[in-house]
């Protein structure tokens, strides 16, 4: 079983296309179990601990980019949570670790090249980016690959939002994003 979360909506957005993906496909593929975190500071740790009891073969976190307008494969989440919005409680927790006295940043261990190379086979526009950015994305990538040591492939995607939401940035359909983020799962043995 593959395990794909996404968020529910933050930041005034109406919805949040990552926690749709992220149920569609675990409705699509018999072997994914979709999941919605909270976008909440004091409650994804235990709501990661909570999905990250069963054995996965492996983890794709999803969240939405604002600004973005590729699939986004992110390398690298640090131990830093400095968010630039307080997440939907109102908490903002200012140049704090994601995990107290934990490394400096762990790396996804999803097969990034060979991921890449099937989002330009499916024709999914995409991008390797280097940073999780400060927020909520970020800290779930760190938790779940402190939590799953080295031997689960797990990593993060971010999303564009989709035409409806209106951000501002080029948008990319849902369906697009849903054919891109499946063919991953496939390529993970969805």
């Amino acid at each position: 079983m593959l395990l794909v979360t996404g968020f529910e909506p933050f930041g005034g957005l109406a919805r949040n296309p990552s926690g749709d993906l992220a149920l569609a496909l675990g409705d699509a593929h018999q072997n994914v179990q979709g999941a919605v975190l909270p976008v909440d500071y004091r409650r994804i740790e235990a709501s990661l601990d909570a999905l990250l009891q069963e054995r996965w073969e492996a983890v794709v976190l999803l969240g939405v980019a604002v600004g973005r307008s590729v699939l986004s494969l992110e390398k690298v989440a640090i131990n830093y949570r400095d968010p630039q919005r307080p997440d939907n409680e109102g908490f903002a927790p200012a140049d704090t670790d994601v995990v107290p006295g934990g490394p400096d940043a762990y790396f996804s261990t999803l097969p990034l090249a060979r991921l890449r190379d099937a989002l330009t086979e499916e024709q999914v526009p995409h991008e390797l980016s280097l940073s999780a950015g400060p927020y909520l994305c970020n800290a779930s990538m760190y938790l779940a690959r402190h939590k799953l040591g080295p031997d689960v492939p797990c990593g993060f995607i971010h999303v564009p939002p989709t035409p409806d939401l209106a951000c501002g940035a080029p948008p990319m359909e849902f369906e697009l994003q849903k054919r891109g983020i499946g063919r991953v799962l496939g390529e993970l043995g969805a």
